[in-house]
Formats: structure tokens, C-alpha cells, sequence
């Protein structure tokens, strides 16, 4: 059996044309190129040199690099066969300056400028024709920096929170950070992130904003406040942020009906309950305080003393006016949702405090009996029991102004010497 001929080796090669000016731009002129190359190629000894320049005269030079030399045939003939497997080819700014360019010179532009729209694609600009503004990245060239709304060239962009960096401003516009030079803000901007405080006189920034509303009027007041004259009422209980209230509303409390109040701390919770809707279940939920708490509200903000029973009342009767109202939109509904999850609470409030109601009436009639022996005939006549607080032990009553000094007596001696004979802790009512 005769076995064919060993098939000829192909020789891997590598173009160099790093110093030729006409590169090939397909495959067809690559082919051409090599037409021209190879009968000088055949006559190169791979071993004596792996690296081989040929002169094509005005075109310049080509370089053939031999991949493996040990293997190439020897001699190299018309019958050897080469493969391309890679080409060098001359750098090339693919990115150009648009103004170097139009110049007569080519500079590589690492920077987009949006004003050198060319073709329906961005422009270019080198590192020496790039303006960038203060606070942002984005660059442009020279002659499409970003206009101020007056007209004039932009200095920086406006990082507040209008604006949000999309928004150019000259120096004349622009009023800087008071802590960070490398920041500034438009007009508006600068008034939004740091708010004067409406305090007279007052130079600090109102960070804090009034959240005064009422259940007809949602919309909260929103006056800014300082953290030194910002008021907090304190209607969740001293653990909880309380209200935060501008000097105007906070002064309005006092004159305010108890109706009137219920609303107020009605609407505020309405207003909390729907920011805190889609946060994580961990979160404890929003209610309305207890009326053990509102009763102290009442006492600390009016100077009114309700037992619960009536502060119960106030809160069936604003739950009934709301299920009245038409049309009912969702504010009224999530109104009635609170007030419907806090009248299991309301109930056991006023069963507890009818105990210590009890418990307490002893206490007083004690209290009372005590004045009476000690010939206080006149304050026995005029204290009032208000409350009774059975944890710690603590009596409420209520005297009257005028009478209030001789009830105390001098040093507090009569009032200690109470607290001795009746067991427990004697305390003033505020109203």
C-alpha cells in the first residue's frame, strides 16, 4: 500500500505594519498585501532571523514575524503554505478632540461633551480643552459651557435638592455652603436646605418643621423652626418624638378647646401612621396615646382636669361626627381605623382608674379628716381629689391658688407632715 505525502507544514506569521501607510481595511486587501509580500518572503532563512523587515518604498516598511521558526520547511518555496494569525497595526485615536480636530490636529479625548453634537453622536474634548464646573464630573469644551438661567457662563452646578446637579449657576446666583466651600446652591436650593428660622432675630437654620394640622385641614402648617425654638409636644408619651410645634401654635394650645385638642393629636397620628406605611413590620405601630396620657395633656396644656369617662366622651363623640361626615375620603377612614383600635384601650383606662378611684377616696377621705383635726377647716373644705396613682402611690388634689401656701406651709412642713399622717404621697394638681 503507498501512503500520500505528508501534507505541507503551515507557517504562522504575525504583520507588523505598524510602519506601513496604507493598512489593509478587509480581507481582500490584506490578501492583496500578502501577494505582494511573499515572493520575498520565500527567500528568507526563518532560523538565520524570526523578524524581517521588507521595503515597499514610499509606502514604508513591513514587518513579518515568524511564530515558530524550528518548524517552517526548509527552503521556503512557491508551495509553502502561511497563515495570518495576527497584524499589528499603527495606533489610532478613535475617540478625536472635536476642537483639536477642527483645528487640523488630532488629540485623544477622553471626556464626552454634550454640546458637540456631531453626526447625532456626543462630541469629544481632550484634557486641555475640558471645562468641568464645581460640583459635578460631567466636562465640556470650551465653547459649550453650561449657561446660567441670566445668560451668562455657569460656574457650578447646584447640588440641592431641586436642582439635584442637573442645574448650571453663575457666581452671581450661587450662594455657597456654610460649612463646605467645594459646595454651593442656587437661590432656592440654599432657602430649601437651610431654612431661616421664624424666630425674629434669629440666625439659626429651621430645620424642624411646624406639624400643626387638624382633620379638616391636613395640610401642616410647615413654618421652620430652629432646634433651640422648635416646642415639642410631648402627646406620645417621653419616649416617643413628640409634635413638633412652630411659637404661633404652640401659644394656641392653651386657648384651645379639649375638642379641639383631641383633633389636633388625632391628626398628627393620622399623619405619622401614613409615613410609616411600607417600612419594615419591626417598627412599632402608630397609635393614639392612651387617655391616661391625654389626661395629664389636658392638664399640663389647659389647666383642665376631666376624669376619663369624659375624655372617653370626647373621643366617642369626634369618632361619631367623623362617621357622619360625607363624602368620606381617606383621611376620615384611617381616622376612624385609629379610633376604633384605641377604644379597647380607652375602656380599660377607665376601668383602672374607677380602681384607683376607690383606692384613692380613701386616701383623700383621710387626707381631708386629718385637716379637719389639725382645725384647717377651710382647706378641708376646699381640697378636691383629682387622682390617684396606686404604683406610686401618689394623691392629686386640687386647692385652690389663694390657698395653696397655707396647704404647703412654710419649707413645705405642712405638707410633709400630711403625707406622714395619711400614708402616701401628696402631690398639687396644675389645674
Amino acid at each position: 500500500m503507498t501512503l500520500p505525502a505528508p501534507a505541507h507544514p503551515v507557517v504562522p506569521v504575525t504583520l507588523d505594519l505598524r510602519d506601513f501607510q496604507r493598512v489593509p481595511r478587509s480581507t481582500d486587501e490584506c490578501v492583496a498585501l500578502w501577494d505582494r509580500l511573499e515572493p520575498a518572503v520565500v527567500t528568507v532563512d526563518p532560523l538565520a532571523g524570526p523578524r524581517v523587515r521588507i521595503d515597499l518604498g514610499d509606502e514604508g516598511e513591513v514587518g513579518i514575524w515568524f511564530l515558530d521558526p524550528a518548524t517552517a520547511p526548509r527552503p521556503l518555496g512557491p508551495g509553502t503554505r502561511f497563515a495570518i494569525r495576527g497584524v499589528l497595526e499603527p495606533p489610532e485615536v478613535r475617540h478625536a478632540c472635536t476642537t483639536c480636530r477642527a483645528a487640523g490636529t488630532t488629540t485623544y479625548a477622553p471626556y464626552r461633551c454634550a454640546g458637540c453634537d456631531e453626526d447625532r453622536r456626543t462630541g469629544r474634548v481632550c484634557e486641555a480643552h475640558a471645562v468641568f464646573l464645581d460640583g459635578g464630573l460631567r466636562a465640556s469644551c470650551l465653547h459649550h459651557v453650561p449657561e446660567c438661567r441670566c445668560g451668562t457662563k455657569a460656574a457650578a452646578w447646584c447640588s440641592g435638592v431641586r436642582c439635584r446637579g442637573r442645574r448650571a449657576w453663575c457666581r452671581t446666583h450661587l450662594r455657597g455652603h456654610p460649612a463646605d466651600a467645594t459646595v454651593s446652591y442656587c437661590a432656592d436650593c440654599y432657602d430649601e436646605r437651610f431654612p431661616v428660622c421664624e424666630r425674629d432675630g434669629c440666625r439659626g437654620t429651621g430645620y424642624i418643621r411646624c406639624e400643626h394640622r387638624t382633620l379638616s385641614a391636613m395640610k401642616a402648617c410647615g413654618r421652620r423652626v430652629c432646634v433651640e425654638h422648635a416646642q415639642r409636644w410631648q402627646v406620645y408619651g417621653p419616649y416617643s418624638r413628640g409634635v413638633a410645634l412652630c411659637s404661633l401654635h404652640h401659644q394656641e394650645l392653651r386657648s384651645t378647646p379639649p375638642e379641639g385638642l383631641i383633633d389636633i393629636i388625632l391628626a398628627g397620628t393620622v399623619a405619622r401612621a401614613k409615613g410609616h406605611r411600607g417600612q419594615s413590620a419591626s417598627r412599632r405601630r402608630v397609635q393614639l396615646p392612651r387617655i391616661s396620657i391625654v389626661r395629664h395633656i389636658l392638664i399640663n396644656t389647659r389647666r383642665t382636669v376631666l376624669d376619663m369617662e369624659a375624655i372617653d366622651r370626647l373621643f366617642t363623640g369626634l369618632e361619631q361626627r367623623l362617621r357622619d361626615r360625607t363624602p368620606r375620603d381617606a383621611t376620615v377612614s384611617a381616622a376612624l381605623e385609629l379610633l376604633a383600635g384605641h377604644r379597647p384601650s380607652r375602656q380599660e383606662d377607665i376601668k383602672r382608674f374607677r380602681e384607683q378611684h376607690i383606692e384613692g377616696r380613701g386616701h383623700f377621705d383621710r387626707l381631708v379628716q386629718e385637716l379637719r383635726l389639725t382645725g384647717r377647716h377651710q382647706l378641708a373644705d376646699a381640697v378636691e381629689f383629682s387622682d390617684f396613682r396606686p404604683r406610686s402611690r401618689i394623691l392629686f388634689v386640687k386647692v385652690p391658688q389663694q390657698l395653696q401656701g397655707s396647704f404647703i406651709g412654710t419649707g413645705g412642713a405642712t405638707i410633709k407632715r400630711l403625707r406622714q399622717r395619711v400614708g402616701v404621697e401628696i402631690k398639687l394638681e396644675r389645674g
